[in-house]
């Protein structure tokens, strides 16, 4: 941490205080480094690379020789490989590790690959590139999104858009992923390598701007007290670097609903992600990647939506989500491989999906206002394995059983099971999901 010279020990930092607020004395202009810009797109590069082989599964599939239970163990590679970098971010040995250098790993994880995954063929490459890319999601969405809000809060720079966008930027990337494979690889305008590189390439122009921030000192500035020194590295500030948790302290920091409401939001998109394929195809007959990308690329988007301009409406999230599949269920079952059944799920999936993201933004919401300042990272790396477990149990189960399992069963039973999730948490005491428990979302990052 930057600190004056001459400073009594255990004085408050006067260079500290100063850049938490963002500007610097004589001056009144931001200090250096306070973007959030390049941290806000590693985040969604990273989740984006995340679901881009959505839609290009079945092509996989065909050159590897797999069916679709060989595909969703490689998905379960990804996931294993993100709860591994959210548990590192958990350890002490990440305590002291800048958040700045954990989102530059991150970015670089993702574009390590991509890379992988657009020049070295093969089924054991392309699982590498699953399992970093897993690594990059789960380091970027432990660190990122309080990095984020807080450089912006630094910095002066559109706080409250800032505060709004960031609890969907996760979901964000992961509709851009989907979207992207379908638009520009499933029309042929690109190669499937071309989207890989334009993606490391987006990750290490990020992780190069991050660096260049981190390495640039601050001018010295004038002041009543004498001449002041700092740098805007990952020492600058204690925005910068924020121990995950201390050596002498167990952290308990995401309580079980929040847990379980992360979990529930991102099982809802996992269980669209594994069933588009199958519900577009009708059972008969192979889905475009345009088709299926778009497609599966809605209730995320829809996510992201209701994460970051319904978010105060907590008493609609179930409600929208049970609804949501409701509409999917009728619409599969009564109407299969139409273009009416079709657009039933696909409106499912945006309502469905927009009842996830209001869930999720006040399950991660409620974690951080609930930990203690140095424990924020783990209260999001908590939360984000909860929801990674979540993403990863739908589709590992629905790719085992929709060969002897009707989907429109599958889809009861899974709604069920949410109205059920969904009455427990909503009428809890304290819960996060009443409206009148959580009046702004700046308070909940």
């Amino acid at each position: 941490m930057g600190v004056r010279r001459g400073a009594q020990p255990g004085a408050p930092d006067r260079v500290t205080a100063i850049e938490e607020r963002g500007v610097r004395p004589a001056t009144g202009r931001p200090v250096r480094g306070s973007s959030p810009v390049p941290a806000a797109v590693v985040t969604v590069g990273t989740m984006a690379l995340a679901t881009v082989p959505t839609p290009l599964y079945p092509v996989y599939a065909r050159t590897f020789g797999i069916d679709e239970t060989g595909t969703t163990v490689l998905f379960a590679v990804f996931a294993l490989g993100a709860v591994a970098g959210l548990s590192i971010v958990r350890t002490r040995r990440c305590a002291h590790w800048a958040v700045r250098d954990r989102i530059v790993t991150a970015a670089l994880l993702g574009a390590a690959a991509a890379v992988v995954l657009a020049v070295v063929p093969g089924l054991v490459a392309f699982a590498l590139g699953r399992l970093l890319s897993g690594l990059g999601v789960g380091i970027a969405a432990a660190s990122a999104v309080t990095f984020v809000t807080d450089r912006a809060r630094a910095g002066g720079r559109n706080v409250r858009f800032w505060d709004a966008v960031t609890p969907g930027l996760a979901m964000t990337g992961l509709s851009l992923g989907p979207a992207a494979a379908g638009l520009v690889v499933g029309t042929g305008a690109l190669p499937r390598w071309g989207l890989y590189v334009a993606i490391a390439t987006v990750l290490m122009t990020s992780a190069a701007l991050l660096a260049h921030r981190a390495s640039r000192p601050v001018a010295p500035q004038a002041t009543n007290d004498g001449p002041q020194a700092t740098n805007d590295g990952p020492q600058a500030t204690n925005i910068e670097q924020q121990p995950a948790a201390g050596p002498d302290v167990r952290p308990r920091t995401a309580r079980w609903p929040d847990r379980l409401g992360a979990c529930t939001a991102f099982a809802v998109t996992g269980c669209f992600g594994a069933l588009t394929p199958h519900l577009l195809s009708g059972g008969h007959h192979q889905p475009s990647a345009t088709a299926v990308g778009v497609v599966a690329a809605l209730p995320f988007l829809a996510g992201a939506i209701g994460a970051t301009v319904l978010a105060g409406r907590g008493r609609w999230a179930f409600p929208l989500v049970v609804t949501g599949l409701v509409l999917v269920a009728v619409a599969t079952r009564a109407f299969p491989g139409t273009v009416l059944g079709t657009v039933g799920f696909a409106v499912g999936a945006a309502i469905a999906g927009a009842g996830a993201g209001i869930l999720f933004s006040r399950s991660l919401g409620s974690a951080l206002r609930n930990a203690p300042p140095e424990h924020r990272a783990v209260a999001a790396s908590d939360t984000f394995t909860s929801a990674y477990v979540g993403l990863a149990v739908p589709v590992v189960a629905l790719g085992t059983l929709l060969g002897v399992v009707q989907p429109s069963v599958v889809i009861v039973a899974f709604t069920a099971v949410l109205a059920v999730v969904g009455t427990v948490l909503t009428l809890r005491p304290g819960s996060h999901l009443r409206d009148a428990a959580v009046r702004q979302r700046t308070s909940a990052l």
